[in-house]
Order: structure tokens, then C-alpha cells, then sequence
């Protein structure tokens, strides 16, 4: 009796089994209801949109390696958007401008030691928002407040697409926790984060992280950081980070040189803020995916996208 022979998938099988998947078209539904409810807060809130930027000479440094992305043009090289960070900051230089916020795609060709994360995509959409003037109490208590509203809206607006993906309704959260990143690191370890959130049952707030040089630093307490970031809680991970950022030139170049950052790449931007000076400003941005899996409790934040965004996987399209 001969053995049936197995077909190991093509790349064409996995790729159409991807789009193919019976729940996708609710899942996207969801990730529509967010951005809806997203521009509608805003608008309330007197945020002006900013269109994205994909290409700029200077972007996102991160606080972690990624795969080159950029290209010559015009005699300069332009990287594609890993956040628009700066752009939110420097738009923040005019007078009529007070709050902003842009639905930007961000661009991080993650390394394949992320691709199993369930966290990381390479390419996903980033919900930014800047506030002029503003202190990351403010910040945190807008963003606790948009989660919310979105929160409702889709309580109310999609009910029986929520009880099928997650069993039951989104929860309103009225107190979010507070923690320090060095304090928990003390107690639970260098996987603290992993650990807190999945042991948690609401959202919570991390905070005082070591990373990039625009995240001030506390000018009273040097070596803590007025940064912040949402941890989703049943093991969902960050979801959103922000800080009030650095603007003083001197302040700047410090940070640049702990963080080992090109000064080359950031000549313009620093003789904004040597010449004219840069706005003091705070803010944050939101993954869109990953606010999508956590309220549709998926397994993979690359089950939120029609086609698959997974770190250094292969791709038909």
C-alpha cells in the first residue's frame, strides 16, 4: 500500500490562505471603527490632521537595530518613515499650530529574532499626536481618555462583531495603574514587562525608560526620563509610547552623545534648535494593529493585516 505523499504549501498556498481567513472581514472592521472613533476624538479635541510624510532625511533612530531602509534622491539619502517624531515636533515651530495628530505608516525592517514577538509587523500604522506647551500628566490623562471613547464607540457600534472575536464587550478603565520600569526590573526580572502585563487585567502605564535622546530627561532628577508608555494588559504587550520631549540644544547634544547617535544625519534639526529653537512639546503614538489584536485577542498582530507584514518573512505581495 503506498503512502500518500505530503505537499509541503507554496508560498501562493500561505499567502491566499492569509487573505482567505473567514474572520478577517471583522477584524478589519474593527481596525476601521478604531480610526473612525480616533479622527472623531480628535476632532473634538481641536487636534489638527497632518497628512504623513514617507520619506525624509531624518527620522527615527529607534532604540533598537533594524534593516537599513532608505535610498538615494536629489543627492541625499531619504530614509522611509520609522515614526514621525521629529516632523510632529518641528510642525509644532509654527505659531498657529498648538496640537497635532497624523494616522502615519511607519516603515521597520525588524530583524528576524522579532518575527515570533506576536508583537512586531514591519510595516503597520501608527496613530501620533503632539501637544505644544503640554506635560506628560496631560498626555496620559488625553490618551486614557481616548481609549475610552473608543472603546465605547465600538461597544456601540459593532456589539455582536465584539462578542464574536472576544467573547464579550470592551471594558471602560477607569484607574490605570502606574509603574517604573526600574522598580518592576528589580522585582520581576529582565522579562518584567512580559510578566506585568500578562498578569494584568487592565492597562497599565510603565514608566521612566532609558532610550532615545529626544525622551526628556528630568532636569531635577538626571538618569530618569519623563517618558511613558501603555502596557496592554492578558499578555498583550506595549501599545502605545510617548514622552515629553527634549528642546534645548545643549540638552540635545548631550543626549545625543549617551545615546551614540550621528550628529551628521540630525545637522538641520540641531541648527533648528542652536538658531531658533525647537517648541516644548509632549506626545505619543499608538499602534493601530496592536490596538487591534488586544481588543480582538488574536494570537499575532500580523492577523491584523490583509497582507502578512511579519518580520522577515517571505511575500508574494
Amino acid at each position: 500500500m503506498e503512502l500518500e505523499t505530503l505537499t509541503k504549501p507554496t508560498l501562493l498556498d500561505v499567502t491566499l490562505e492569509h487573505l482567505s481567513r473567514a474572520k478577517l472581514p471583522k477584524i478589519l472592521q474593527v481596525q476601521q471603527g478604531i480610526i473612525r472613533a480616533t479622527h472623531e476624538f480628535m476632532f473634538k479635541k481641536g487636534l489638527t490632521q497632518l497628512m504623513p510624510l514617507m520619506l525624509s532625511p531624518i527620522t527615527d533612530p529607534l532604540n533598537h537595530g533594524v534593516v537599513d531602509a532608505s535610498i538615494g534622491y536629489a543627492d541625499r539619502r531619504w530614509s522611509l518613515t520609522k515614526s514621525m517624531i521629529f516632523h510632529k515636533q518641528l510642525a509644532l515651530l509654527s505659531p498657529v499650530l498648538e496640537s497635532l495628530y497624523i494616522v502615519s505608516p511607519n516603515v521597520r525592517l525588524e530583524f528576524a529574532d522579532r518575527a515570533d514577538t506576536g508583537r512586531h509587523l514591519f510595516e503597520f500604522t501608527q496613530v501620533d499626536f503632539e501637544f505644544k506647551g503640554k506635560d506628560r500628566f496631560y498626555v496620559m490623562e488625553f490618551v486614557e481618555e481616548l481609549v475610552n471613547f473608543i472603546f465605547t464607540k465600538l461597544n456601540a457600534e459593532i456589539p455582536e462583531i465584539l462578542l464574536d472575536l472576544r467573547g464579550e464587550l470592551l471594558p471602560l478603565y477607569e484607574k490605570w495603574p502606574v509603574y517604573r520600569t526600574e522598580k518592576l526590573e528589580a522585582a520581576l526580572g529582565p522579562e518584567y514587562e512580559r510578566m506585568k502585563s500578562e498578569e494584568a487585567t487592565a492597562p497599565f502605564w510603565l514608566l521612566n525608560h532609558k532610550r532615545e535622546f529626544y525622551d526628556k530627561e528630568d532636569p531635577s532628577k538626571p538618569g530618569t526620563y519623563l517618558n511613558y508608555d501603555i502596557i496592554w494588559p492578558e499578555g498583550f504587550g506595549e501599545g502605545l509610547s510617548g514622552a515629553e520631549r527634549e528642546h534645548e540644544y545643549k540638552q540635545i547634544l548631550k543626549r545625543m552623545e549617551e545615546t551614540g547617535t550621528d550628529k551628521e544625519a540630525f545637522k538641520f534639526y540641531l541648527e533648528v534648535a542652536k538658531e531658533s529653537g525647537l517648541p516644548k512639546t509632549a506626545g505619543g503614538g499608538f499602534g493601530v494593529e496592536r490596538m487591534t489584536r488586544f481588543i480582538c485577542r488574536l494570537k499575532d498582530v500580523d492577523e491584523a493585516t490583509v497582507f502578512s507584514r511579519k518580520p522577515f518573512t517571505k511575500a508574494l505581495f
